[in-house]
């Protein structure tokens, strides 16, 4: 782990871009299927490739709180996901069935698709753009802005949450002080958190009003979806 001035050291001497990251963009990966957002398993195996092969093309960050949040939700999230994989494996021996008793039964049997090591492919994959990240350690001046806005009830502790007011400010002071130190390269934040983040669902490139000010004054451009971001630093086509 690192501080945030520790860091900031580290990026100015080598400068790159810089992509912050929350706790869901490594459980999103594991629930991709689920949710029917495949594509993201294909955006998130390049960004790990770039990580380990191009690393001047971009730092990935995370706070040591999104490292806790990962292994207290992992279990439960793969639960999920395999949950995903029964159901619809059951789903699809019931579908042979009922051509069955129509007396049209289906040319191939029904085939089972619940498969633990899909589910520990994924987990691999979020865990090594983990592991290719700086962790922030915890700040305690960003701990206490977060508390602030949780009094305040200031998005997106507005529904008295700090864990993302936590992630966000160590952000913000990571990013001012990038600008501040004329890093000349772009720094972002992506959450797939659209209630707390986002303006509203069907904008995921732009924050919520309440927060753009914070966001613009330290520089710190937000997207709400992983491949918004990569495409913003030239990293994917879009």
């Amino acid at each position: 782990m690192k501080s945030i001035a520790a860091l900031v050291e580290d990026l100015l001497a080598d400068p790159r871009p810089v992509l912050c990251l929350d706790t869901c963009n490594f459980l999103d990966v594991i629930t991709t299927g689920n949710r029917g957002l495949t594509d993201l398993i294909t955006v998130n195996r390049k960004l790990a490739e770039i990580v380990v092969t191009a690393p001047e093309r971009v730092q990935l960050v995370v706070t040591s709180l999104a490292i806790r949040e990962w292994h207290q939700r992992r279990d439960g999230v793969r639960e999920e996901a395999t949950k995903w994989l029964k159901t619809l494996d059951r789903q699809i021996v019931e579908v042979h069935k009922a051509w069955e008793r129509l007396g049209q039964p289906l040319p191939t049997a029904a085939r089972a698709y619940y498969d633990e090591a899909l589910v520990n492919q994924l987990t691999t994959l979020a865990e090594s753009l983990i592991r290719g990240s700086a962790v922030l350690m915890e700040n305690t001046d960003c701990v206490m802005r977060a508390v602030h806005r949780v009094k305040l009830k200031k998005r997106p502790s507005h529904n008295k949450e700090i864990k993302d007011s936590i992630h966000l400010e160590h952000y913000l002071e990571l990013s001012r002080q990038l600008h501040a130190g004329n890093l000349g390269r772009p720094v972002l934040f992506t959450s797939t958190n659209s209630s707390d983040f986002w303006q509203d669902k069907n904008t995921p490139e732009h924050p919520h009003v309440e927060l753009a000010d914070d966001f613009g004054a330290a520089h710190l451009h937000f997207f709400g979806r992983l491949p918004l971001a990569l495409s913003h630093l030239g990293l994917i086509a879009q």
